[in-house]
């Protein structure tokens, strides 16, 4: 013990007050003890009552790596073979759009996103068969009602507006008779069925309803509702023309939304829900591959990507296009180029926005607001980045 104590310097013991021996000797001892105390605190290390670094990190690594394990394969299941993501069948399709009994259906209900890519087209052609409509139907009058959804991102669940709720489905107004919770879209999916819905409750999800007030699910696949809505809410003129998906160019349009969900649309999904690197490589090489051919494309002097009429296929690619920059970019690791910075992407997609249909229901606050806070794997501190200069309403309206 002896070799700890540290004895004060012959400096100090000269200012010592003169005293008699007894008491000298007291106080040296009292000296020496209060200096060993303070010389063994500032010697002690600061983390002995905590976990070594190494092992803490170790701890902390693993613990996350088995809880992302968990959240990831529950909100994106991958391939068994190749560990990329893949996206499961939705439940709820149309088989022919051309012969869908539109006027045995006294309303349609669709329930949307604004912030939901895949929701967001559906609102877009929505939008441009108002404005074909307006000139002959009621606002009123209307085929189709908008019912606008809320993520909640503790539970990452889509929520339906109470009022909608009780207008749509209890409209009777019979306060006395038990009625149903519903607060999300699965519970919507529950109510419409019939059954505890089991299956995947995604957005958008279209409904109808009778003239006799029965409900029914009519799709929940956004790529058939925007093709139903264009087939068949024209208006009483059978010969009108349809300017997103005339019957002489389904074929080319489909073609081009198939390449454009596997490389595209769903391409930016695979790169951030990618589970492996070689996943993440392989969806990052499509996906921008892609870019460059779609790129060089609009760089023949066509307006659109199949000319210079507007159809499904440019619907499809701007609701991905919007997102690229202001999210997709940085958040799910889309980061080796910016739709900025490509010439004729960029021309598109401004171009796109420009049209009323396509700005007024896009909302890159809340688009990026929900990417941010609600996938709690990607980004676990929910901290939302500054708003890149290519999101910038300024940037997207320079023609």
């Amino acid at each position: 013990m002896l070799a700890h104590v540290h004895h004060p310097p012959a400096a100090s013991r000269l200012l010592l007050p003169p005293s008699s021996s007894s008491s000298s000797s007291s106080f040296s001892k009292r000296r020496r003890k209060q200096l060993s105390i303070q010389g063994n605190a500032s010697t002690s290390p600061k983390t002995s009552s905590s976990l070594p670094p190494g092992i803490l990190v170790q701890v902390a690594k693993t613990g996350w790596n088995f809880g992302w394990s968990i959240m990831m394969n529950q909100m994106a299941p991958k391939d068994k073979v190749s560990g990329e993501y893949a996206r499961p069948e939705s439940q709820f399709r149309v088989k022919d759009f051309d012969d869908f009994q539109i006027k045995d259906v006294k309303k349609l209900y669709l329930f949307a996103g604004k912030t939901c890519p895949w929701a967001h087209r559906t609102l877009i052609v929505n939008e441009l068969l108002k404005m074909r409509l307006v000139e002959s139907t009621k606002e009123e009058d209307l085929k189709v009602e908008i019912i606008y959804l809320e993520p909640n991102k503790n539970t990452g669940l889509w929520t339906v507006p109470q009022e909608a709720i009780d207008r749509i489905f209890f409209r009777d107004g019979d306060t006395d008779k038990q009625q149903p919770m519903i607060e999300t879209l699965r519970d919507v999916y529950s109510y419409v069925s019939g059954t505890k819905f089991e299956g995947r409750a995604t957005a958008p999800l279209l409904i109808s309803a009778s003239n006799s007030n029965t409900f029914e699910i009519v799709c929940n696949e956004s790529s058939d509702i925007i093709r139903l809505f264009d087939c068949c809410l024209r208006g009483d003129d059978e010969n009108k023309e349809n300017l997103l998906y005339p019957k002489e160019n389904r074929k080319e349009i489909d073609e081009m939304c198939t390449y454009l969900f596997e490389n595209v649309n769903n391409g930016v999904y695979k790169a951030g829900f990618a589970q492996s690197q070689s996943a993440l490589d392989d969806a990052i090489d499509k996906l921008f591959n892609a870019f460059d051919v779609l790129d060089a494309k609009l760089a023949e002097n066509s307006t659109f990507l199949l000319g210079d009429s507007l159809t499904l296929a440019d619907i499809c690619f701007y609701t991905t296009l919007v997102r690229f920059d202001a999210v997709y970019n940085h958040l799910f690791r889309c980061s080796r180029k910016r739709v900025c910075d490509y010439e004729h992407l960029s021309r598109y997609l401004r171009t796109l926005y420009a049209v009323d249909a396509f700005r007024e229901t896009t909302d890159i606050a809340g688009i990026r607001e929900q990417y941010y806070t609600s996938l709690f794997p990607l980004n676990p501190g929910g901290i939302v980045p500054p708003l890149p200069f290519s999101s910038s309403e300024a940037w997207l309206s320079d023609l």
